[in-house]
Formats: structure tokens, C-alpha cells, sequence
């Protein structure tokens, strides 16, 4: 019986690669070049290939778990997609214009639903092969990968194959070809929810281009870890122990048994406030994109730019032109807040809403200090850095805005420059201590376990509290009422160390190929490093040396120090030799 069922899965998965290979190759035939009759009916063949192999490993896994009812009750969103499919084939086979079967077909909406399923198969289809890949060979399987090498490996992964779709004709217009650097610097900036680009996106791009980057987008943000486990829930395939031990790392989940948990509340919020932050876009763009499908595409696209931090934009000048517009600025200003506290900080925000707002009777329900460090620490620089960029611009850049306006403006610049990276000014009016300051806010980022970059404002946090304890002579770090492990410390100074380290090496090297003004090239150097987006104009004039290395800082900055250097090296293990201590003159 074991046997079997063993045959049975490596019919599957064999089944599954070729069905994402089909999936994969009909996808990038018909959808990424401009295709003559031939191809597409070859590309249309290999979908229809990819669409039966999906039916058959369907009857395969209903066999696998041995009983019908099992397999509609634990994977019935596979099970109604393969019904529709079904009806569709049946269709098309029988006749839907002479037989009985146009009325079922027109009742149900099969044809719409599955054209429109259709490619959200093959999607499906191609990523869960991608996911299968290393299981389908006992040697891949054997491998035993650090989560933090993982975590690298997936984003580089995603990054090259995010560079291959932006190079197919179909992703830019008809005789503008993009090169294979500007795909690459514009794939890891969108992975990397960053927002620098070499061309416009919404000139410089097709339809098919600018879905591309919102899915890049997406899955930076979010963690392609993390979607793929809630698709694998979804479809009731669980998640393995490798994932869970790679997820857990990720999101810091105390138990591996939270894990699945955490995906799911991750990906319902995300879609919830992604969902509700493009309904009242829509609205908000109303005056500027009169066309319906246009402007609901722009109000999607920014909604999740905005809640991944990414800053991209459909717009030319960014958000400036839509400055006056409180109903847009207003909605991306939260969406970018949100995004950058954290899903960890939301959700415990949303239980103490309801411990203390909603049930008066329960008073219980107390944060925790990290949500404590993180509200209080963003609300901080928020405020704080708004109330400096009205000062400092009030009779500048801001001397023609009304009363309103300069705030508005101010407060705008002051959230998005921690990672958003949205443009509501022109920064090259802007003073060179507003800039600095920008600078600054830039490289403390948001929080951790967010969509933002950055050092991280809990870092910020207990390298104060250090040097406030160092300072009056304790040898405990103390924050508020809580004493901080020193592990913690010492990741907190060697983030904020080796950020400054790695940007002073990339503005010297940046000075010797650029050759630009010293404020262009530290501000670009911060704005990749922090996953910001925002530029005084020298991304456009980066050389070839320029490109990669600001293209290498957008990476190093949205995994983090630590997970880069806990992929290059092993385990760490404590030396069995004690050395005699020495003494080094400090100050």
C-alpha cells in the first residue's frame, strides 16, 4: 500500500513538470511576445496540454487521499476550478451553440470564469512546480540549506526570472526594447520594493510590463515564501518542515506549529487593505483617469506600491501632480505607514482595538514591547521629521503652498522618504539640511517584519538604550520597564555598524565611476541601501559599474546584514580555547 501511494506521488509530480513546463512556455508564447497565427496556436496547445495534465494529477491526488469526499472537502478550490474546466472542454467538444450545454454554460459564467482561471492556472501550475522542483530528485531533496541561504537563493531566483519577463518583446512597446541590465536593475528594484528605475513605468512599459513589476512587487513584499505556503494551504497541501522552519525565521513566529496561522492572517490582511486602499483610489483618480479599466488598474497598482513600500508609480512625476488631491495622498499615506510597521504590529493593533475599545469589559489585553518600541518610535520620526521639513522648507520649496498644503506636503515627504519612496515634492528644491535629514530617515527605514527597509526603528530603539546605559555606567541595557538580552545589542550595533560600513564603501566607489555632486551620490547610495526609491536625479545617469552596484545595495538592503551574512557563513559555535584578555584604551 506504501508503495503505491509512492508511485502515485512520483506520477504526480512528474505529471506537475510537464505540466508546468506546457504551463510555462504557453505563458511566455501567447502573453510576452507578439504572436503570428502559428504561435499562438502552438502557445493555445501547450495551455490545453498544461489544463489536462492539472485534471489528471487532480484524479491522481484525489486517488492519493483515498477517499472523494476527502479530497473536495480539503482541496474543493481545486475541485470547483476543475469542474468549470470541465464544462468548458465538454463545451467545446459537444457545441455550446446547438446542444443543451450553452445554457449550463452561459448560467454558470464558465466561459468568463475560465478564460479569466485559465492563466491563473498556468501561474499556478508553473509555481508549484517551481516549489516541487527540489523534491522531484532525492539529491535536491537531501540538501540541507540554511533558512537564511534559502531566503537568498528564492530572492535571487525571483529577481532573474523577474529580468527574463521584462526582456520579452511583448513587456515594453512596439521598437523600445529594454536591456538586459536596465531588466535586471528594474527586476530587483521592483523584488526589492525599492522604486529606483532607469525608464519611466508608465511610458516605458507595456500593460504586460507593468504587470510583471506589480506581481514583482508583490511577491518582494510579501515574500514569495510566504504566498507560495498560503497557496499551498489553500490547496490543502500543508506546508513541509523545511518551509516551516524557513517561515518561522522570517516572521519570527515563537512556535513552528504558529506558522500556518501566520500565513493565513498575513495574506487575508494584506488583500483586505490592498483591497480597501484601491477602492477608494479609484474614486480618489477619478478627475485625473476618466477611463474606468485604466483607472481601476492605476488605483490597484498603486494600493499594493504603496503597502509594499515599493514607490513605484504609474505617473511621470510620481505622486506630484496628484498633490492636491487629499483622497489619493491621504490613502497611500496609511497604506505606507501600515505597510511599514509590520504584520506582527497590525494584528496586535487590531486585538487591542477590539480588547479595549470595542469590549469595554475586557481591559486585559496589553501590547508588547516590541509593538511598544515600534509605535512610539514611528510616531516619533513621523512627527518629528515632518515638523523639521516645514521648518526647514516653509519659506523655500513650500513658500507658494497654503497654510494646509505646507503640512500636508511636509508630513507626506516625511513618512514616504522611510521606505515608500513616493515623490509629493520636487527634491531638487529642497535645501541641503532638508535633504540630510532625509538621508537620515532613510537609513533607520521601519519595522521589522515588514514591507520596509532600512536599519530597522527597534534598532534605532536599543542602540539608544545602550548608549544611554553605557553613558551612566550600567552594565544592563534597560528599555522602559524591560532589560534587553545582550544578543540583541550586539545584532542591534552590528546592523547599524555594517549599514554605515557598506554605504561609505559604495559613495567612495560610486564618487570614482559617477563623478556626480557628493549629495546626489550619498542621497542615491542611502535611497537603495533603505529600499527607499527616491533620487535626485542620478539613478538616470548611472554607468554600467553604477548600475550593478546600486542594483547590489537594493538587494543587501531588503534582506539585512545578518541574513546575508548568516547565508555566507555556517553555524556559529563557541571556541573551546579561552584566550587572556587584554585591555584597549577607549576615548
Amino acid at each position: 500500500m506504501k508503495f503505491g501511494i509512492t508511485k502515485l506521488l512520483h506520477s504526480r509530480r512528474g505529471i506537475l513538470a510537464t505540466a508546468g513546463l506546457c504551463g510555462l512556455v504557453g505563458i511566455l508564447l501567447e502573453h510576452g511576445t507578439y504572436p503570428g497565427e502559428n504561435t499562438i496556436l502552438v502557445a493555445r496547445t501547450l495551455s490545453l496540454c498544461a489544463v489536462m495534465l492539472f485534471l489528471w494529477e487532480q484524479v491522481l491526488s484525489w486517488r492519493t487521499l483515498g477517499s472523494f469526499r476527502k479530497y473536495s472537502r480539503e482541496r474543493w478550490p481545486t475541485f470547483v476550478l476543475s469542474v468549470l474546466l470541465i464544462l468548458e472542454l465538454a463545451g467545446a467538444l459537444v457545441g455550446r451553440e446547438s446542444t443543451w450545454m450553452a445554457t449550463v454554460m452561459k448560467s454558470l459564467h464558465a466561459s468568463e470564469l475560465t478564460n479569466a482561471y485559465l492563466l491563473i492556472i498556468q501561474i499556478y501550475i508553473v509555481s508549484v512546480f517551481a516549489v516541487e522542483l527540489p523534491h522531484m530528485q532525492q539529491r535536491f531533496a537531501r540538501w540541507r540549506v540554511r533558512p537564511a541561504l534559502a531566503f537568498v537563493l528564492v530572492f535571487l531566483t525571483l529577481l532573474l526570472f523577474g529580468t527574463g519577463l521584462l526582456m520579452l518583446p511583448r513587456a515594453t512597446p512596439d521598437h523600445q526594447p529594454i536591456s538586459a541590465l536596465d531588466a535586471l536593475f528594474t527586476s530587483t528594484s521592483a523584488v526589492c520594493v525599492t522604486g529606483l528605475v532607469v525608464r519611466d513605468t508608465g511610458t516605458g512599459f507595456s500593460m504586460f510590463g507593468q504587470t510583471v513589476i506589480l506581481i514583482l512587487i508583490q511577491l518582494g513584499g510579501l515574500g514569495i515564501m510566504s504566498l507560495t505556503a498560503a497557496l499551498s494551504l489553500l490547496l490543502g497541501r500543508g506546508i513541509g518542515v523545511r518551509e516551516s522552519s524557513l517561515l518561522r525565521e522570517v516572521f519570527h513566529v515563537p512556535m513552528m506549529a504558529e506558522v500556518g496561522r501566520m500565513v493565513r492572517v498575513i495574506i487575508l490582511l494584506t488583500l483586505a487593505i490592498e483591497g480597501a486602499g484601491t477602492v477608494v483610489l479609484y474614486r480618489g483618480l477619478a478627475e485625473s483617469i476618466p477611463h474606468t479599466g485604466s483607472r481601476l488598474f492605476h488605483a490597484a497598482f498603486h494600493s499594493v506600491s504603496a503597502f509594499c513600500n515599493a514607490g513605484f508609480s504609474l505617473f511621470p512625476d510620481s505622486l506630484i501632480s496628484q498633490a492636491g488631491h487629499p483622497l489619493v495622498m491621504g490613502t497611500i499615506t496609511a497604506l505606507l505607514v501600515i505597510g511599514g510597521l509590520g504584520f506582527g504590529v497590525v494584528i496586535q493593533l487590531w486585538a487591542w482595538f477590539k480588547g479595549r475599545l470595542m469590549d469595554r469589559r475586557n481591559k486585559k489585553f496589553r501590547m508588547d514591547l516590541h509593538t511598544q518600541v515600534v509605535l512610539i518610535v514611528s510616531l516619533f520620526l513621523l512627527v518629528g521629521g515632518g515638523l523639521f521639513i516645514v521648518l526647514l522648507e516653509w519659506n523655500n520649496s513650500l513658500a507658494s503652498e497654503p497654510f494646509g498644503m505646507k503640512l500636508s506636503l511636509a508630513f507626506f515627504q516625511s513618512a514616504t522618504c522611510r521606505t515608500a519612496g513616493f515623490n509629493s515634492m520636487d527634491l531638487n528644491l529642497l535645501t541641503p539640511a532638508s535633504l540630510f535629514l532625509m538621508i537620515i530617515l532613510m537609513f533607520i527605514g521601519g519595522a521589522p517584519g515588514s514591507t520596509a527597509g532600512g536599519v530597522k526603528v527597534t534598532a534605532l530603539a536599543i542602540v539608544w538604550a545602550n548608549v544611554r546605559s553605557v553613558g551612566r555606567g550600567l552594565t544592563r541595557v534597560r528599555l522602559g520597564r524591560w532589560e534587553i538580552e545582550q544578543v540583541q545589542v550586539q545584532r542591534s550595533m552590528l546592523v547599524l555598524s555594517s549599514g554605515l560600513v557598506v554605504a561609505a564603501v559604495s559613495i567612495f566607489i560610486l564618487l570614482i565611476t559617477e563623478k556626480q555632486e557628493l549629495m546626489a551620490t550619498v542621497f542615491e547610495v542611502f535611497s537603495a541601501l533603505g529600499t527607499v526609491g527616491l533620487s535626485l536625479g542620478l539613478t538616470a545617469k548611472l554607468s554600467v559599474v553604477g548600475k550593478l552596484l546600486v542594483a547590489a545595495l537594493m538587494f543587501v538592503g531588503r534582506l539585512g546584514p545578518l541574513t546575508m551574512a548568516a547565508s555566507l557563513v555556517g553555524r556559529p559555535a563557541e571556541p573551546r580555547i579561552r584566550f587572556p584578555r587584554g585591555r584597549i584604551l577607549i576615548g
